[in-house]
């Protein structure tokens, strides 16, 4: 589409205000704007509404997606699915959080609506914006790395305290994210990852600490996750939102054949790579320096107010862009319902594997899932 702005509509008032700062970029250059918000929560969204200046404030999604071109789902994340497939089956564009999914049937019911919509579907995993995962990547793309083999990501974030709402109930974390075990929330850890290796993850096994600081908690204290990719490299994830320690919410590394990136673990501490034949012999360099070179031109400048580093704000960029064109930005990295699902499956598999003990566990494929596909696929589809 092109010529008018495009109405973005957020359902999820308590997380979207994450993506105004993206929606106000894009206004300044006519390309969309904010137009409505729908919270379950009516005083939710009354504030909202007051403190973005949103026109429309809905008492239902279904109200939501009459009024909009396009919608972000910032609810929690059972609900990301159901939403998508209603927005797609209405014809509105989808900017989901994530995880993409909570369970399988919702997975392949996902890629079902994606396939029999001609709306867009993106999933908005704004830690592969981070701008020294962007550089990361494109190094690796270059193949500065050399061949990928082993990568590592870290998600450590105490979330006890957003265990309850501010009356005393259970929230959505604490079953979604709390209540059950295994890598329950996986795709910050394992996003950049797979967009780093250009790969999927085929297999997994998941261990975990067991319970001893918050044991009234399903999830251990430390889960960890080993994956195998396609293409034979070996990843390993560290998920921990119970244990006493500051947050590292942003640690990766890989090795490749020919260099090695680490990012920081501590506050006086700055991401580094080792390049041979580059790289003084056996010594570290600041990531940073290869920034010219490698930070993509789009990504350079993030809108100031950006939550998570300036990333929050290139999820939506991309994704109004590639709505209104048709085809994502050049040297962009959009999420699109597969690579979301290649995020998020690995996580909802674990769950079999850490209650077997860790037993290496299939992560399917969602290009080969049959939702959508009827009997007459045409050449466009995976399986045609």
């Amino acid at each position: 589409m092109s010529g008018d702005s495009l109405r973005i509509g957020i359902a999820g008032a308590a997380r979207g205000a994450g993506f105004v700062a993206g929606v106000r970029a894009a206004e300044s250059t006519g390309t969309a704007r904010l137009e409505a918000v729908y919270d379950p929560d009516p005083s939710a969204v009354e504030r909202f509404s007051r403190e973005h200046d949103v026109p429309a404030a809905c008492t239902s999604f279904e109200e939501l997606l009459e009024r909009v071109d396009a919608v972000v789902l910032s609810s929690p994340q059972h609900h990301h699915a159901p939403q998508a497939i209603a927005a797609l089956e209405a014809g509105v564009h989808v900017l989901s959080e994530v995880p993409a999914a909570v369970s399988l049937p919702q997975s392949e019911a996902l890629v079902g609506a994606v396939r029999g919509s001609t709306a867009t579907y993106a999933m908005a995993e704004n830690y592969c914006y981070i701008r020294a995962n962007l550089i990361v990547r494109s190094m690796a793309r270059a193949g500065v790395f050399g061949d990928l083999y082993y990568g590592e990501g870290e998600y450590l974030h105490d979330v006890r305290d957003l265990q309850r709402t501010p009356s005393g109930q259970r929230s959505w974390r604490s079953y979604w994210q709390a209540g059950r075990n295994g890598f329950t929330y996986p795709t910050h850890s394992l996003g950049p990852l797979l967009q780093w290796f250009d790969d999927r993850i085929v297999s997994v096994s998941c261990v975990g600490t067991g319970n001893h600081t918050a044991p009234e908690h399903e999830i251990d204290d430390t889960v960890l996750l080993l994956a195998r990719t396609r293409r034979g490299a070996l990843l390993r994830a560290r998920l921990d939102m119970l244990s006493n320690r500051p947050h590292l919410m942003d640690y990766y590394s890989l090795q490749g054949t020919t260099g090695a990136y680490e990012a920081a673990r501590a506050t006086d501490q700055a991401p580094r790579v080792y390049v041979r034949g580059r790289s003084a012999q056996g010594a570290w360099e600041p990531l940073e320096t290869y920034a010219t070179d490698f930070l993509p031109a789009r990504y350079t400048q993030p809108p100031t107010s950006a939550g998570h580093w300036g990333s929050d704000a290139w999820p939506i960029l991309d994704f109004i862009e590639t709505v209104r064109e048709g085809l994502p930005p050049e040297d962009s990295i959009p999420v699109d319902v597969y690579a979301a699902l290649n995020m998020t499956l690995p996580g909802i598999v674990s769950e079999t594997s850490i209650h077997q003990g860790g037993t290496w566990t299939a992560v399917p494929d969602p290009t080969k899932f049959t939702a959508g596909i009827g009997t007459e696929p045409g050449t466009e589809s995976p399986l045609a």
